[in-house]
């Protein structure tokens, strides 16, 4: 486990109260979605896909509000568009970068830096964030996806 201050970043979103089993589909669906805007309204994309979570649940049934952003540099050129721009507050955070299948993200991802962050008596703000550096398919070892839980 590493902390780091992430600096705030303006980025296109869009919002959703899910389960945790539903972020792939809604994560899929408004990532082309998103895309599309981006085209449409001419935006530059200066960062990897986040997808913030709020309250994440400790088990895959209850609801918890999910934002999958993509940060962008020229949020002024987007208008009446299918989705909102926001700037993502400054966010100090513990992190960690996991490699491989999204089946065992939360075995080999979530649950050891959430033990650590407890062991060091740090406290959690709700907020946490995947930041997706590399993504090449749900079963693929590829994946390098950056685990960040907010902490005060």
């Amino acid at each position: 486990m590493d902390r780091m201050i992430i600096e705030p970043i303006t980025v296109l979103y869009a919002e959703q109260e899910l389960s945790i089993a539903e972020v792939g589909a809604y994560g899929e669906k408004y990532g082309v979605e998103i895309m599309e805007e981006v085209e449409k309204y001419g935006l530059r994309v200066v960062g990897p896909w986040i997808y913030i979570s709020y309250n994440l649940p400790k088990n895959g049934k209850d609801r918890y509000k999910v934002e999958f952003c993509l940060p962008i540099a020229n949020g002024e050129a987007y208008a009446e568009g299918k989705f909102a721009i926001k700037t993502l507050n400054r966010f100090p955070c513990a992190f960690v970068e996991y490699k491989g299948k999204l089946r065992h993200l939360f075995t080999k991802g979530y649950q050891p830096l959430v033990r650590e962050i407890v062991a060091m008596n740090l406290a959690f703000t709700g907020e946490s964030r995947e930041v997706y550096h590399a993504w090449t398919g749900p079963n693929t070892l590829d994946n390098r996806i950056e685990i960040q839980f907010g902490i005060v």
